[in-house]
């Protein structure tokens, strides 16, 4: 088989494994857009199992024979982890803020004297 003919090849393979990595990313950016209970563990595995597909495709993909098709794809799936970088930062800052928020509630609940070991022991 010719050069030409293995880097058309694939192309035409890594292109599912570009869409199917697109879907999931957007799909999680759905699920974080909807506020819902995000499965972070099954799109992880899902996202890594694309990348290693996509991995093994990179070294028979020539730039010159991708074709349009695949550019597209990718550049979509760059816009779509770009949105992902912004939301799962969001996600990343909301979380650390609550957990600020737990900790100084947890701090000044120790400070007023609800936990201090004085007034059990009925010796005031």
């Amino acid at each position: 088989m010719s050069a030409g003919g293995r880097s058309s090849d694939a192309v035409a393979s890594a292109l599912p494994a570009v869409m199917r990595l697109r879907e999931t990313v957007a799909a999680e950016n759905r699920d974080i857009a909807a506020g819902i209970r995000v499965p972070y563990d099954a799109y992880s595995r899902r996202k890594n199992q694309a990348l290693l597909e996509l991995t093994r495709f990179l070294p028979s993909l020539q730039p010159v024979a991708a074709g349009a098709a695949l550019r597209d794809a990718v550049s979509g799936l760059v816009a779509e982890l770009e949105a992902n970088r912004r939301a799962l930062g969001l996600q990343l800052k909301a979380s650390a803020a609550v957990a600020d928020i737990i900790a100084r509630a947890i701090h000044d609940g120790q400070s007023d004297g609800t936990y201090d070991a004085h007034p059990w022991r009925g010796d005031t």
